[in-house]
């Protein structure tokens, strides 16, 4: 009866019981940029297809990796009408980076959010991420990694180890609404100094810029560089940065210095409003004199001021 069991159960677990569909008949989304504008959501993804066809290829050495896109008054419908040779289906559970536009300022992103994770089954760990032209990381032929959406991840990752830039994932961004708070997501934007970076003639690249705020499904406006540094040590999302700062009389030489061990205190009840201590080194690990831990002190202190102005 044992050997009987074992023989049921060991197919049942090699076919699944909800999806039957061949890995060799699905289109494998890499990266997917989501977007609303006038009155409709706008699809752009890279995706794996084994039999290639359809949409513009990224890659011509790799003629599986190609471009596709779609419109519809929903994302569900905006997903079906993305155009494919080959007829294969849809398959995002795989999807590395989620890029959101600029147009969920206006409305809600939540509706595509609960489309992507409950009927498209993306990870809730799928990282996710702003650029005001939702299609800037899928017109992008990055030369490095093996997966179209790997550099892009890669610059976010090492931001975030940093303490430069936030990282936010689905479940970060659907537990936060739940919750009534905003979530701190990176953003890019175009440049031209990626000569090596891209297969683009001109140079033309992504990089991250700052960040920017999903309150209630819509984003804000986009935040700096130095906004979204005082903003990740006013909230907590990180406890050390690369520090730039001048000291008096020396205006002209500006030092660098990693500041670790940063509390950031809340003082409603004082003038000052916040209290923050860190500790401070230079790149190569030697220590900072006395006079130059307060001008890094006094700069770190400001940095968070100027997000407080926001919070």
């Amino acid at each position: 009866m044992k050997k009987i069991i074992s023989m049921i159960v060991i197919p049942l677990l090699l076919t699944g019981c909800s999806d039957n569909t061949e890995l060799g008949d699905r289109a494998i989304i890499q990266a997917a940029a989501i977007d609303f504008n006038r009155g409709e959501y706008q699809v752009s993804a890279l995706l794996f297809s084994s039999g290639g066809g359809g949409g513009d290829t990224i890659d011509a050495s790799q003629d599986n990796v190609i471009k596709v896109s779609g419109s519809g008054k929903t994302l569900a419908e905006a997903i079906d009408n993305i155009s494919l040779i080959d007829g294969k289906e849809i398959y995002m559970s795989e999807t590395k980076l989620l890029i959101l536009g600029g147009g969920f300022s206006d409305i809600s992103a939540l509706p595509a959010l609960n489309t992507l994770y409950y009927d498209m089954r993306c990870s809730l760990n799928m990282p996710v991420c702003f650029s005001k032209d939702s299609e800037l990381l899928t017109d992008l032929h990055f030369k490095e990694g093996i997966t179209a959406a790997e550099k892009p991840l890669s610059m976010i990752e090492y931001a975030y180890d940093s303490g430069a830039y936030p990282k936010a994932v689905l479940l970060d961004v659907l537990a936060d609404n739940s919750g009534g708070r905003a979530t701190l997501i990176p953003a890019f934007e175009e440049t031209t100094n990626g000569y090596g970076m891209t297969d683009d003639e001109e140079g033309r690249t992504a990089v991250l810029s700052g960040s920017c705020y999903m309150i209630d499904g819509r984003l804000s406006a986009p935040f700096d560089s130095q906004m979204t540094t005082g903003l990740m040590l006013l909230s907590g999302l990180t406890d050390k940065i690369m520090l730039n700062f001048t000291v008096e009389g020396d205006s002209y030489n500006e030092y660098t210095c990693e500041a670790y061990n940063i509390k950031v205190e809340l003082l409603p009840d004082k003038e000052d409003m916040v209290k923050v201590s860190a500790r401070f080194r230079e790149r190569n690990g030697a220590a900072l004199s006395e006079e130059q831990c307060d001008y890094a002190l006094a700069a770190l202190t400001e940095l968070v001021r100027g997000a407080m102005s926001i919070m």
